[in-house]
């Protein structure tokens, strides 16, 4: 009996030794290793990506101005109504797409010399571009305004070639900044082809 009660206060003991070793605030599990921190990306490479966005969108508004136009320029005054409504969303479009070119370019990091050339070449096509809308928009005004039928017709008659003015001019500034991104070299090379958003020449 007395060899019974030995082996019971054994297993007893060795159950309150496990116990304790659990609670044992210096026997903890083991952690697991901390994931690796992401490399950021460059600067030059997030403003690279933001300029191709800039210019894709520009590219897809220059390629609708003109496009889908219905007008019939007659006496009626309504024809002149119509090119105003389709006319003047197509050259808004093609502004607001441009301003945020603009936007993207003077985005660039101060460190980075290697954009200067091309932030000259692209702000001036973007200046003729807008020179060019200004134009389409200040006929479009005057033909809305005009006293009568007759110099109504005549404005937005000025409107529509201005209209095409404009799409030249914008597809220069779609040729430039394509131009200019896909055919970088060196560091300014590397920024956009590392821009997952500068993948393809956007032509």
């Amino acid at each position: 009996m007395r060899r019974v009660h030995l082996a019971a206060a054994a297993v007893a003991l060795s159950v309150a030794m496990l116990a304790a070793c659990s609670s044992d605030p210096s026997v903890s599990a083991p952690s697991a290793s901390p994931s690796p921190t992401p490399t950021p990306t460059p600067s030059s490479v997030v403003w690279a990506g933001e300029v191709c966005v800039a210019r894709d969108d520009v590219k897809a508004a220059v390629g609708a101005l003109g496009r889908n136009l219905s007008y019939d320029v007659t006496s009626d005054r309504s024809a002149i109504e119509q090119i105003d409504r389709q006319l003047r969303l197509q050259v808004l479009s093609v502004a607001e797409s441009a301003d945020g070119l603009s936007t993207a370019l003077q985005g660039v990091p101060v460190d980075f010399v290697a954009a200067n050339d091309l932030i000259v070449t692209v702000t001036k096509a973007k200046g003729d571009t807008s020179d060019a809308v200004n134009q389409v928009t200040a006929s479009l005004d005057a033909a809305m305004s005009a006293d009568n039928i007759l110099s109504g017709v005549a404005e937005a008659g000025k409107a529509l070639v201005a209209a095409k003015a404009a799409f030249e001019a914008g597809q220069v500034l779609v040729s430039t900044v394509v131009d200019a991104t896909s055919t970088a070299s060196g560091e300014l090379g590397e920024a956009f082809d590392a821009a997952p958003q500068c993948v393809g020449d956007g032509s």
